[in-house]
């Protein structure tokens, strides 16, 4: 399987940095509009991606970020029962398992901005990883804004994250152009951005077409080809 190589590395890795958590809040208005492009590309197909995370976008050579990984995404007409995704970005209806559709990309988009804002997801185990804690705060947990919280935002992330998704932003008649035009999105030029005539607000320092160093490092496994060749055709001769 042949990928994209998207050097810039993940947009975990831009909002988590050892000297803060976040971004402010124009780079999370630029992110968030490109993701929520995304999203609203991926509708238009009827497929849910259903993984929505700052790992899984990886920021390009112009600072654009990129939605990648599409383990979990499926078509969905209906409604479907898996359960998949991230734990801190599962709606309740996946913790629930009660059936959902497209609207969970919603509920996680909301997370994500929030996310950016603040530096940490609404519904964490703040004392670990405790994935029973998480979904017990999905469910009932109540929704809490820093006070530094930008306003606009916070008025559509209130919209995103409900846990009624029929009443759920971007799951309403409107569908996602009701996102677009919220306040916080005013500012942002869609056309603009879908053009890449935005200047992103971080673009990345790539030194080659090989830099990796964008990247977090972590072990693997070195093989080194020998030059040794074993002819392999016939393989299915008996199938």
């Amino acid at each position: 399987m042949l990928l994209e190589f998207v050097q810039g590395g993940e947009l975990f890795s831009v909002l988590h940095t050892s000297t803060r958590d976040g971004v402010p809040d124009p780079q999370a208005k630029f992110y968030g509009a490109a993701v929520l492009s995304a999203i609203v590309y991926l509708h238009s197909k009827n497929i849910a991606y259903r993984d929505m995370k700052p790992e899984n976008c990886l920021i390009d050579a112009q600072g654009y970020p990129k939605v990648v990984d599409f383990g979990f995404a499926k078509v969905i007409d209906g409604k479907s029962y898996t359960l998949c995704g991230t734990p801190e970005y599962l709606a309740p209806e996946l913790v629930l398992g009660r059936g959902h559709n497209k609207a969970v990309d919603y509920w996680a988009f909301g997370i994500l901005l929030y996310e950016m804002q603040c530096g940490y997801s609404p519904f964490a185990d703040q004392n670990g990883m405790d994935q029973v804690v998480i979904c017990r705060n999905i469910v009932n947990g109540k929704l809490v804004f820093p006070k530094d919280f930008n306003s606009d935002c916070k008025e559509c992330v209130k919209k995103l994250i409900v846990r009624d998704a029929a009443q759920r932003l971007g799951n309403l008649r409107g569908g996602a152009d009701e996102i677009k035009e919220q306040k916080w999105f005013k500012s942002l030029d869609f056309d603009k951005l879908l053009a890449k005539k935005l200047q992103a607000p971080w673009v990345p320092k790539i030194k080659n077409i090989t830099d990796t160093s964008n990247f977090d490092p972590y072990a693997t496994d070195e093989h080194v080809d020998d030059g040794s060749f074993s002819d392999n055709s016939g393989w299915d001769r008996d199938f």
